[in-house]
Parts: C-alpha cells; sequence; structure tokens
C-alpha cells in the first residue's frame, strides 16, 4: 500500500479519535527497527518523536496532501466496523457524521451512502420519541437501524485487512 494513503488514514481515523497517537508511533517504530537505516524516510523519525497529536497531524496533513481520500476513508469505515463493539450506535453514527464531514468530496459514493443511513438515523431519532410510545416498537426500529448501519459498515472490511498489511516501503 503506498506510503501515504497510510498517512491519510492515520489522519483521518486519528482526526475522528479511532486511532490513536500511540498506534501511529507503535507502526513507525517497528517499521525503523525492521529497516536498514538507510531506507527509512527522515518524516518517519519526525513523526516517531512528534511530542503532541496536533504536531502529529498537522505532519500527517501536510504529507497526504493531494491524495484521493476514497481509499483512506473506505479503510477507516472498515477499521470502524472491525471496532464495532467498542462503540454504541450512537458512537458509531457520530464517528461516521465526522468522517463525512472531514471528506473534500461530498459526491463520492462513500459519503452520498452514509448520508442516507444518516438521515434515517436522525429520523428515526426523532420519530420514536413522538410516535414510538411503546418500548418494544421503540426497540425494533432501534435494532433495523443498527443492523443497516454494521451491514454497510461490512462491506468496508476488507479496506481494513488491507490495512493490516502496512506495507509502509510502496
Amino acid at each position: 500500500m503506498e506510503r501515504y494513503i497510510l498517512y491519510e488514514t492515520y489522519r483521518l481515523g486519528m482526526l475522528i479519535d479511532l486511532l490513536k497517537r500511540e498506534d501511529l508511533i507503535r507502526e513507525i517504530d517497528d517499521f525503523i527497527s525492521e529497516t536498514p537505516t538507510e531506507e527509512i524516510p527522515h518524516v518517519f523519525y519526525v513523526l516517531s518523536l512528534a511530542k503532541s497529536r496536533r504536531d502529529m497531524l498537522e505532519l500527517l496533513t501536510d504529507l497526504a496532501k493531494g491524495v484521493d481520500e476514497e481509499l483512506p476513508s473506505c479503510i477507516v469505515v472498515g477499521l470502524l466496523y472491525r471496532n464495532r463493539e467498542q462503540y454504541t450506535t450512537k458512537a458509531l453514527y457520530g464517528k461516521i457524521d465526522l468522517l463525512l464531514a472531514l471528506l473534500k468530496d461530498q459526491d463520492s459514493e462513500l459519503v452520498i451512502q452514509f448520508r442516507g443511513l444518516l438521515e434515517a438515523y436522525e429520523a428515526a431519532q426523532e420519530a420514536y420519541g413522538v410516535r414510538f410510545k411503546r418500548k418494544k416498537a421503540r426497540e425494533r426500529m432501534l435494532a433495523k437501524n443498527e443492523k443497516a448501519l454494521i451491514d454497510m459498515l461490512s462491506k468496508f472490511e476488507h479496506y481494513a485487512n488491507e490495512f493490516d498489511d502496512k506495507n509502509w516501503e510502496s
């Protein structure tokens, strides 16, 4: 996988608080320890030694300029699917909403698919307080909405698997 795709993936993942600064430092440190010194780009040392999340994000933003966001955003969605058990449905929707807001191309297929799902979720949240007085009806509606989200996220799982290869050398 191209190194710049990985930079953008980490940037997006860190911005939605899915990937942590420590995750990137660990990956870079592993790469540095396994690679001959003359083959290690200087920027890896700078990233590894970055003092704050903000500094790291600024550097990642500079490094990923001009990178097509489609693949990195799909990887982040796949990682969300993989880590879905750590989040409530509301938190997952919040992370998806934030991710979509970060993307430049608001007409991409990913944005359109998830925007529709987010709008349906928000409409259901508004409606269940008014229309679904019965607990069972509310639970069915929420379960149906959660299933739709998980089904959509699952379509991106293979991107997360590609990310696991972390071939920084390309």
